[in-house]
């Protein structure tokens, strides 16, 4: 208990003896620092002022700034209304040039229309100044017959690729009807021949074929079951198989050129993306239509040159280019068309859309505004090879009587005036030849017969003259 006390009494001292050593420490730093002086008066107001002008900048710049920020607000402000007056202004604009080009672009199709519509008109008012002519000059009816019905492929043609152009929705089923009369054009030819020849009696045609017996053909073997007698009995029963097999090789084309027509129409019109191939229905198509169009070509040629002597005065090829012209014309026309029109497609298909779009021809309408110009060349062409004058009593084959340049008389005359020239040398040579010799000659005679033979020369002169 004692020793416990002696040890909270050691604490104690211990304690006390810390506080003094630490009152004493402090007593020395305090001794070692300086003492601090009082401020002064002049320093506290430049404090002053700096802290008030610190104070007016921030404020300046503050002001400053708000005002910098709000008229920067109303700049943007005014710049995006400005822009949207920009963009009215510009859709306005684009608006008026889609207009306008709108409207230019119905210009042009109008006047093209109205090209093609006059080209038109006049072809079929040629065609029906051709037709009265044969109307009020009918000798022969069983010939002009068939040649107004020929006459019609001008204005059938014409009309066609004028409503074509009009009516591109219709084109499909005028295209039947050109079609058609087409093929129904090809078939009147010879018929128009077969007329010509036997002057309306079928018998005569095949007379006259009888005649030239050994220079036919034996008709096709596949046609046997139509020649009653058979073609080996006769010469006669020969050529009313030829005769007969002509016309059913024509007649066919009148028949299946116009399904063709309808079969390709219905196919176009049921297909979704393009056709191609050698199995594909339009490749079919196109190979049936030639193997007809060669049957009936086939048929037509034999037949022609088979009489081509016998009817050679009403120049039956003249007439057959007419025709067959405007066939072959405007198909390798539209081929070629279609070629040039397309020929950028798989270079720049979006230029050639855009180019489409903005453009309302296509090389199917570029195609209708050529035939309906061209027909009325034809309906011409039909005029000069078809004259109504043809077909009169009495009538004489007129050459050279169409409408020409004249190069044959041009020729003939430029040869007139070098074949005068030579004989104009000739004589002057032959003259000075004769005096030479009559000069070289001696002096013999009296002088008629020197006179006598100065007349001989002379007549001689006249005579190479």
């Amino acid at each position: 208990m004692f020793r416990r006390q002696q040890q909270q009494q050691q604490q104690s001292n211990n304690e006390n003896s810390d506080e003094d050593d630490e009152f004493s420490s402090n007593t020395n730093l305090t001794s070692l620092t300086p003492p601090i002086s009082p401020p002064r008066s002049g320093n506290n107001m430049l404090v002053k002022i700096g802290r008030f002008l610190n104070v007016s900048a921030i404020g300046v710049l503050s002001i400053v700034s708000v005002l910098l920020f709000i008229q920067l607000q109303a700049v943007s402000l005014q710049v995006a209304s400005e822009q949207k007056q920009i963009d009215e202004l510009k859709k306005t604009i684009e608006q008026s040039t889609s207009d306008i080009q709108v409207e230019v672009q119905e210009q042009k199709d109008l006047t093209v229309v109205n090209i093609a519509g006059t080209f038109t008109l006049l072809s079929c008012i040629v065609t029906m100044f051709h037709m009265t002519s044969h109307l009020k000059k009918m000798n022969q009816p069983f010939v002009q017959r068939k040649i107004m019905a020929i006459l019609w492929m001008s204005p059938v043609y014409a009309i066609t690729s004028f409503f074509s152009l009009l009516l591109p929705s219709a084109e499909g089923y005028l295209g039947i009807v050109k079609d058609f009369y087409e093929s129904y054009v090809i078939y009147q030819f010879l018929s128009f021949l077969i007329a010509v020849l036997g002057r309306g009696e079928r018998q005569i045609v095949v007379d006259k074929l009888a005649a030239h017996a050994d220079h036919l053909k034996h008709p096709y073997k596949w046609l046997r079951c139509l020649f009653h007698p058979p073609p080996e009995e006769s010469d006669e029963a020969k050529a009313n198989a030829v005769l007969l097999e002509c016309q059913f090789l024509a007649m066919q084309f009148v028949f299946f050129r116009p399904l063709t027509a309808i079969v390709s129409f219905v196919l176009e019109s049921m297909r979704d993306g393009d056709a191609g191939g050698f199995s594909s229905p339009d490749f079919i198509i196109m190979m049936i239509e030639n193997i007809s169009v060669f049957l009936a070509f086939s048929g037509l040629l034999k037949f022609y040159h088979a009489v081509q002597d016998d009817l050679a005065w009403c120049q039956p090829f003249a007439k057959f280019l007419t025709i067959k012209g405007v066939v072959f014309m405007t198909f390798w026309q539209g081929l070629i068309i279609s070629i040039i029109f397309h020929a950028n497609t798989d270079d720049d298909k979006s230029d050639d859309d855009e180019s489409n779009s903005g453009s309302s021809y296509s090389a199917k309408s570029i195609q209708h505004i050529l035939i309906c110009m061209e027909m009325l060349f034809f309906s011409a062409a039909h005029m000069c090879v078809f004259p109504a004058e043809e077909w009169e009593e009495g009538y004489q084959v007129k050459h050279g009587g169409g409408p020409t340049f004249a190069f044959d008389d041009f020729a003939s005359d430029v040869n007139m005036i070098i074949d005068s020239g030579k004989r104009s040398r000739i004589a002057r040579k032959e003259r000075k030849n004769a005096l030479d010799d009559a000069k070289q000659s001696p002096s013999f005679g009296t002088m008629d017969e020197r006179n006598e033979k100065d007349g001989e020369i002379s007549l001689v002169d006249s005579e190479v003259v």
